[in-house]
């Protein structure tokens, strides 16, 4: 659905080249296809894998009858499994807060959005974190009227805060309306069918907002009820507790995903794949342990946002730091592909030098954080990515210049 949105902004804005074209449109009903068949084709490729692997399924809702056997119920038969460990990866749903009129008609959350069969005219959305932020981007770039109503001082508050200031300009400019600082008291219906929400603003006032549709998006939480953990003492509460084997207190159990808290675990679906591969070797007998230093984060908005290791302010608090910026309009490549809103931030050990944080919010930084990526998991230091001959133009010149930045060399700022 991103990526739709993204190719019709593309084709909206072709005249900025000296392109023309007619009759630009979009047919909501063949983007919702396309999204279903590319999911169905993803699926299908684990479900090969599986099956070659001579993995066997069993369909139906499983429980602990003790920690070494589990009960799974199907639509029509039952089953006892035997194993010498287990791993528990239920994964997480959506969170509804207790807000009078949460429950009503036309109050989704990510999972009915994503079916939605035609774009509604407005749409207010709760919550600016990840999943808030990505469909705002969405229903905006379809013609949706948009609002954000985020209880933090600024969106995408997981991120580093000048990535959620610049995100908030970007998302006011292409007409998303942003409240942060707002916390929203209750949901009730309008005589016309649509709802209102009533939020206290930043300042303390109260304010309401009508839309044809609410979308709470405050994030998720683990799926861990029927399961019967208390009969085998599995430690838990709003999710699974694990170690860095992913090992929960019970020897044999483990769990990984969504699933687990305790953990610096974001919930994002490479995380969860990498949590289980460590699960895994574990319950095998191997002596693994999940590393959360280098995992990035991806939201893909536009401009995107991504960042790999600590956030200036968390950085300052552990060490002396030295910070490098450099912006996406003194980019070659930004500037011709027009993509140039945006910035690279680098934060550098000011002892050492070496890499501990990378945040980007520009064109391609769900790609262009893959370099930071390595630099942390490396522990490079300022000194080894600098040395490293970057390519002109391109996007990724941006990161050795705001880590020359931070050194108090950058050439081109």
């Amino acid at each position: 659905m991103v990526e739709s949105a993204e190719r019709y902004r593309v084709l909206r804005e072709a005249s900025r080249f000296g392109l023309k074209a007619k009759e630009i449109s979009f047919n909501f009903t063949r983007i919702q296809k396309r999204k279903t068949q590319v999911v169905k084709r993803l699926i299908k490729g684990v479900e090969f894998l599986l099956r070659k692997n001579n993995i066997q399924i069993l369909k139906g809702f499983g429980s602990f009858v003790d920690q070494n056997t589990i009960s799974v119920e199907g639509s029509h038969v039952s089953y006892k499994v035997h194993a010498k460990n287990v791993i528990i990866a239920t994964g997480s749903k959506p969170i509804l807060p207790a807000i009078p009129g949460i429950n009503g008609s036309k109050v989704l959350t990510s999972n009915e959005a994503l079916e939605l069969s035609t774009i509604p005219k407005s749409m207010v959305i709760i919550g600016g974190g990840l999943i808030g932020v990505e469909f705002s981007y969405v229903f905006n770039s379809f013609g949706c009227k948009t609002t954000i109503l985020e209880m933090l001082p600024e969106l995408i508050p997981m991120e580093d805060p000048d990535l959620g200031k610049e995100l908030e300009a970007s998302f006011i400019i292409s007409g998303i309306k942003v409240n942060t600082g707002s916390r929203v008291i209750r949901v009730s219906d309008t005589p016309e069918g649509d709802k209102k929400v009533v939020f206290i603003d930043s300042r303390g006032n109260e304010q309401n907002i009508e839309a044809e549709y609410v979308l709470v998006a405050i994030g998720r939480t683990s799926v861990i009820e029927g399961l019967n953990l208390d009969s085998i003492g599995v430690k838990y509460d709003q999710g699974i507790f694990v170690n860095t084997k992913m090992q929960t207190n019970v020897s044999n159990v483990f769990a990984a995903g969504d699933v687990i808290q305790g953990q610096p675990s974001p919930m994002l679906a490479y995380t969860a794949s990498h949590e289980g591969e460590v699960a895994v070797e574990n319950a095998l007998g191997h002596d693994i342990e999940m590393n959360y230093n280098a995992i990035p984060s991806t939201i893909f908005t536009s401009p995107e946002v991504a960042s790999v290791g600590l956030s200036e302010n968390r950085a300052k608090e552990l060490m002396d730091i030295l910070v490098g910026n450099f912006p996406f309009q003194g980019n070659g490549r930004a500037i011709i592909s027009g993509e140039n809103r945006g910035f690279i931030k680098v934060v550098l050990n000011a002892k050492t030098t070496e890499i501990v944080g990378v945040h980007i919010i520009g064109p391609h930084a769900t790609d262009l954080i893959a370099e930071g990526a390595l630099a942390i998991a490396n522990r490079m230091k300022a000194e080894d990515l600098i040395k490293v001959e970057h390519a002109h133009p391109v996007f990724y010149e941006t990161i050795k210049e705001a880590t020359l930045d931070a050194l108090g060399r950058a050439i081109h700022k």
